[in-house]
């Protein structure tokens, strides 16, 4: 949000210059949080609803909805006392505990009302309640607690990944018993009082209440009308229960048939590592025939984007950015670019798409096989997660060949490379590094160099300059007296000044402390290679 903020502030730039954010990565944190509090809040209405329509007491449904917000804040403050930071794996973690962080005060709570319904005072009630069920509800929480242990046995991106859901699952397990044997029992000691109709038949209940007939409240009626018919319910499953007990054999026969059943539907669920979230937005990693300029690189990438244009619908499309070849600097090193024949277009895809950026991503994919073989296109979600499941690579299966042979390294690379094409479910190949292309081998007289007061550095740094800059090899800052600013003072040639091999070779080089130049090809010479 502050980085947000800040370019929208931007100053002392051109009115032409439009600064927007392209790829914005915080919105899968921000997605997390509002889902945990979307489940939080569906889990905190249910059971408060449940809780109203089994007891009729609002009271007691306010003493089990302090059970999930006490709970998450017992995690924080636990994670924050271990060092560790509020992120998606700990949100998703409390997503899955809250359905269970309410369960135990649900417990107690029922036992504690029973105690009130058999007339004894609040504050014995919660006391005995509370005893009796502390035993079994730390018990049925451990079990629970007990199965994200083995999360502990884990290696790799799981152990990363998953280590931190478990560790939030756990201790929001255990505040929530905490809660439960502490928070309750005093709630309901002090603000709960005995129900008026304990020991009486539910007909009865409105007289005893003080209530003349008809003119209960809505939830006594509602609560006695429910009564009513859980009973009926009741005896259903107890006649229900006796039939299953007579014919027990059949019973189980019955369960394994279903079972059975199920098991069968097994190689329809497709299987993955990870659940797969739509990104809204996914890249392009493009490269064209080794040692095509930049002006055709263009061109070939304005293609593709009409493509990208052709396919996401205009409702869905957000934008369209495309980075073509690579700057010498230090910025080469933030790019997946190699060369000018090499390009990536990122597409991002509006809140709220209708499609998904994967289905795009296919109509895409085979757009540019079909209409532009002459590029090798590979895909990539964009997104958090998978750059997280990949260890960073661009890949999830990256396969690195090594040796002191480049081009037999190359070589075994394209091999591996037309075999794994040949697998069944491979969607992209990508060799990045192409070794075909075009370039210049300078080799150095380092005798006639020497005899002119040069080493190879010095000629070479010479030759940089001049194709270039010195921004790498010499940096020179200036800083502005008046703002503060630090500029970078960097030296080049003009970029018409070398235009052929000829103009190359002429390039003048000195030595330090030198009065007189002389010329690269005096000490050099050029091949193309």
């Amino acid at each position: 949000d502050g980085i947000k903020h800040a370019v929208k502030r931007l100053f002392d730039v051109p009115k032409e210059l439009i600064c927007r954010v392209v790829f914005d990565q915080s919105v899968f944190v921000k997605t997390a949080i509002e889902t945990l509090l979307h489940e939080g809040a569906i889990g905190l209405f249910l059971t408060s609803v449940m809780i109203l329509v089994f007891l009729g007491s609002m009271r007691a449904t306010v003493a089990v909805f302090f059970s999930i917000p006490l709970s998450a804040l017992a995690t924080f403050i636990a994670l924050s006392l271990g060092g560790s930071s509020i992120n998606s794996m700990v949100l998703g973690g409390l997503a899955l505990a809250f359905s269970r962080l309410i369960d135990n005060s649900v417990v107690v709570l029922e036992n504690i009302y029973r105690h009130l319904e058999l007339g004894e005072p609040p504050e014995m009630a919660a006391e005995k309640g509370g005893r009796e069920v502390a035993l079994p509800v730390l018990a049925s929480t451990l079990t629970t607690m007990v199965v994200f242990f083995p999360v502990t046995f884990l290696y790799g991106v799981s152990k990363f990944l998953f280590s931190a859901l478990a560790l939030a699952v756990v201790l929001s397990l255990m505040a929530s018993y905490v809660v439960a044997m502490t928070v309750v029992p005093l709630f309901c000691a002090r603000f709960i009082k005995a129900p008026a109709h304990h020991g009486t038949p539910a007909s009865e209940t409105l007289v005893a209440v003080g209530h003349p007939k008809g003119r209960a409240s809505f939830g006594e009626r509602f609560n006695t009308w429910f009564n009513e018919r859980f009973e009926a319910f009741l005896k259903h499953y107890d006649r229900t229960v006796a039939v299953t007990l007579r014919w027990p054999a059949a019973t189980l026969a019955g369960f394994g048939v279903i079972f059975v059943l199920s098991i069968a539907l097994f190689p329809l669920v497709g299987v993955s590592f990870f659940p797969q979230t739509d990104a809204g937005q996914f890249m392009v990693n493009l490269k064209a025939l080794s040692g095509t300029r930049l002006s055709i690189t263009e061109k070939e990438v304005a293609k593709v984007e009409n493509l990208v244009r052709q396919v996401v619908k205009p409702g869905d499309l957000g934008m369209i950015v495309a980075n073509i070849g690579t700057s010498p600097g230090f910025s080469a090193i933030y790019t997946p670019n190699s060369a000018m024949h090499t390009a990536f277009v990122q597409v991002s895809l509006k809140e709220g798409h209708k499609v998904g950026s994967y289905e795009y991503m296919d109509l895409l994919k085979r757009r540019i096989a079909t209409e532009l073989p002459e590029l090798t296109a590979y895909f990539q979600s964009g997104g958090l997660v998978d750059a997280v499941l990949n260890l960073g690579m661009p890949a999830p299966i990256d396969v690195q060949v090594a040796g002191s042979d480049m081009d037999a390294a190359y070589g075994t690379a394209q091999q591996l490379a037309a075999q794994i094409r040949k697998i069944k479910g491979v969607a992209d190949v990508y060799i990045p590094q192409d070794l075909n292309y075009p370039a210049l081998r300078m080799n150095i007289d380092r005798t006639r160099a020497s005899e002119l007061g040069m080493n190879q550095r010095e000629v070479v740094d010479n030759v940089i300059t001049a194709l270039t800059s010195n921004g790498m090899i010499a940096p020179s800052y200036w800083i502005d007296p008046k703002t503060g600013n630090d500029y970078m003072l960097t030296v080049q040639y003009p970029e018409d000044q070398i235009k052929s091999l000829a103009d190359l070779s002429a390039i003048p080089l000195k030595a330090a402390g030198s009065t007189e130049p002389t010329r690269l090809n005096m000490i050099s010479s050029l091949r193309r290679i």
